[in-house]
């Protein structure tokens, strides 16, 4: 009887050693399963963080307007009167002011300002505004003493289009305490009738429909909304867009350029009036 009784004693504890072996056995399995199933989750949102970020950083449009600027007056085998000239011994659009100058742990400047050669009240009122936006600021990164690591620079690009002469200037401002800011002002001018001219007048000019315009700008503004947001949800610090801003509306828009074969760049730049290097191009053809 005794014997009997060891005998069941050894067999319970073979079984609960069993069944606690089993125990371990599953939360081993189960942790294992939980850091597998962690890593697949960040292998896989870092996938993510890179797919997104190349999409929306292959901007081809961006980088091909990037490469325009080269602080001259692009003809396009067009020809201007003598007589539109202030000077005639100079070019249409040609830099009136260039300063290159680095100090040390205070600034570092390369700065190309155009000036329109053309002498009437609305051209002088447009190259006053260009000297009030980037050279202003570039003597005052220069007169400040307390500047710290500053580095701004300001370059532009023109092109003829028949009788229509487009302007944009560009500048790049980083400042250690802030966000890289980059401002875009686009002028684009009627050298015959003498007028300024919107988005709508260059419309015309290339007889395009203004409904398929805007269809097109609505769509490209969506999208980058879209990949916008997919990139602040993974933890992106990015300029957050709003579609239904009234800056994206046809009569809103200001910021033209009339480039290279006549190609009409929309420019939506954030760092007009924010701290922030964002840009959005649509381009019409």
């Amino acid at each position: 009887m005794l014997i009997e009784t060891q005998y069941n004693e050894q067999k319970e504890n073979q079984k609960r050693k069993l069944i606690f072996i089993g125990i371990t056995i599953l939360c081993i399995l189960c942790i294992i399963i939980t850091v597998v199933i962690q890593i697949i989750q960040l292998t896989s949102e870092d996938d993510m963080k890179r797919n997104i970020t190349f999409e929306v950083n292959d901007e081809v449009e961006i980088i091909k307007f990037s490469d325009l600027f080269d602080n001259k007056i692009n003809m396009q085998d067009y020809l201007i009167k003598q007589s539109y000239k202030k000077d005639i011994n100079k070019d249409i659009v040609y830099t009136v002011y260039e300063k290159s100058d680095k100090e040390e742990t205070k600034y570092d400047l390369s700065v190309n300002i155009p000036t329109i050669n053309i002498e009437n009240n609305t051209i002088n009122d447009i190259n006053e505004e260009i000297l009030n936006i980037f050279k202003v600021k570039a003597d005052d990164i220069i007169k400040n003493d307390n500047n710290s690591e500053v580095i701004y620079t300001v370059e532009y690009t023109a092109y003829l289009n028949s009788n229509i002469l487009s302007l944009i200037i560009k500048s790049t401002l980083k400042e250690v305490k802030s966000a890289q800011r980059v401002i875009v002002k686009g002028y684009n001018y009627n050298i015959s009738t003498g007028e300024i001219l919107n988005i709508e007048d260059l419309l015309l000019i290339k007889q395009l429909d203004k409904n398929t315009v805007k269809n097109q700008i609505n769509t490209e503004i969506k999208q980058k909304v879209e990949q916008t947001e997919a990139l602040i949800n993974l933890g992106y610090n990015i300029y957050e867009r709003n579609a239904n801003d009234e800056m994206y509306k046809l009569e809103n828009i200001d910021n033209i350029f009339y480039g290279p074969n006549g190609v009409i760049y929309i420019i939506f730049a954030y760092g007009n009036n924010n701290y922030t290097s964002e840009l959005d191009i649509v381009t019409i053809k």
